[in-house]
C-alpha cells in the first residue's frame, strides 16, 4: 500500500505567515513496494476542511494531473489574501492505478500589503554612538481584551534582535530573530499563534530588542550600520469569538525602560546586571511608573516580507 506523507508548503509543515503569491507543494509517497511511483495528482483547497471536495473545494481544484512531480508543485488557484488560511491534500495514483489520499495540511498567508500594517517603529530615546552600546530596551503595553478570543496572531520584527512575551509567557521558541538582511531594503517579519498566551480582560504585551545586525557590530570596527539604535514594530490582531477584530499595535502608547542586559552584541556578547531584574515586568498590574514614553521613529522604507525557512533555535 501507498501512503502519502510530510505534505510540506515551501518547503515548510503547515507554515503561518508566508508571503509567496504562488506557494509550492511537496509531499512523499511511502511505500515498501519496490519500484512503486507517482504516476498522477489531484490537488484540492479549500478554505475549509470541510469543502475539500472536488464539488466544494473554492480555492483550487488541480483536477487529476498525469505527472510524476512530487515537489515544488506551484499553486494555481485563486488569488491568495492576507491573512488568508488555505487548507489543502492531495490524491496521488500509483504506476498500478491505485489512489491513496493524504492527511489534511494547510498554510496561512501573512500580511501582503503595506497597508496592512497599522504599527509604528518604537525605541528608546537612549543612543548609543558607533563605539559605545547602551542597555537593551524593554518594552511594554496592557490592554484589555473586548469579548471572548477566538484566535490571535502577533506580527512583529525589529532593527535589532527581538524577543517578545505576552502574560509572562515567551512567544515562539526561535531565537536572533529576524536575522541578518540588508535592513535599508529588507526587513524579514515573523508570525506567531498567540491565542493560548491571551486571557479574557487585562494582558499584558513585553518585548526586549537587543542590538543584533542592525544596531551592533557587523564587522571590525565601529557599530550602527544600520540603526542608531534597536527599534520594534509589533501589530497583534486578536480575532474575537463574534468575528470583531482587536488590533493591538507598537505606537506613543507604549513604555520603555533598561533592565538588566547592559550590553547586548552579536560579537562582544551579552553584560548581564542581575541587580537590574524587574520581576513581572511583560506582567499584568506591573508598577510601570518609572518607565518612559517611547519614541516613535519614522519608517526607513525597506520592504517587509516574511521570514522564510528555519529559525535559529536552542537546543540545549
Amino acid at each position: 500500500m501507498t501512503a502519502i506523507s510530510n505534505l510540506r508548503c515551501e518547503y515548510r509543515e503547515n507554515p503561518l505567515g508566508i508571503d509567496v503569491l504562488q506557494p509550492r507543494l511537496s509531499w512523499q509517497l511511502a511505500t515498501d513496494r519496490q519500484g512503486a511511483r507517482q504516476t498522477a495528482y489531484h490537488i484540492l483547497a479549500a478554505t475549509s476542511p470541510d469543502k475539500l471536495t472536488s464539488d466544494a473545494a473554492d480555492v483550487w481544484n488541480s483536477g487529476k494531473v498525469e505527472s510524476d512531480q512530487s515537489v515544488q508543485v506551484t499553486y494555481a488557484g485563486e488569488a491568495l489574501s492576507s491573512r488568508q488560511r488555505v487548507f489543502w491534500k492531495v490524491t496521488v495514483w500509483d504506476e498500478t492505478g491505485a489512489s491513496s489520499e493524504s492527511d489534511l495540511a494547510w498554510f496561512e498567508m501573512g500580511l501582503l500589503n503595506p497597508g496592512d500594517w497599522q504599527a509604528e517603529w518604537i525605541s528608546a530615546n537612549l543612543v548609543g554612538s558607533p563605539h559605545a552600546a547602551v542597555p537593551v530596551p524593554y518594552f511594554r503595553k496592557e490592554f484589555a481584551t473586548q469579548g471572548a478570543i477566538k484566535s490571535a496572531r502577533l506580527y512583529v520584527t525589529s532593527l535589532g534582535v527581538f524577543e517578545c512575551s505576552i502574560n509572562g509567557q515567551l512567544v515562539g521558541d526561535d531565537v536572533l530573530s529576524p536575522g541578518w538582511t540588508d535592513f535599508c531594503k529588507r526587513i524579514r517579519y515573523s508570525v506567531y499563534d498567540v491565542t493560548n498566551h491571551l486571557q479574557s480582560g487585562e494582558n499584558a504585551l513585553g518585548a526586549m530588542v537587543g542590538d543584533g545586525w542592525a544596531v551592533g557590530h557587523v564587522g571590525m570596527g565601529a557599530r550602527q550600520a544600520y540603526s542608531q539604535k534597536p527599534c520594534l514594530l509589533a501589530q497583534l490582531e486578536i480575532t474575537l469569538a463574534d468575528g470583531s477584530k482587536q488590533i493591538i499595535v507598537s505606537n506613543s502608547s507604549w513604555k520603555h525602560q533598561f533592565g538588566p542586559i547592559v550590553e547586548s552584541d552579536i560579537m562582544h556578547g551579552e553584560s548581564y546586571d542581575a541587580r537590574l531584574e524587574m520581576p513581572g515586568w511583560d506582567k499584568t498590574g506591573f508598577d510601570d511608573s518609572t518607565w518612559l514614553p517611547v519614541a516613535v521613529q519614522p519608517d526607513n522604507g525597506a520592504q517587509r516580507v516574511a521570514a522564510n525557512g528555519p529559525t535559529v533555535k536552542r537546543i540545549e
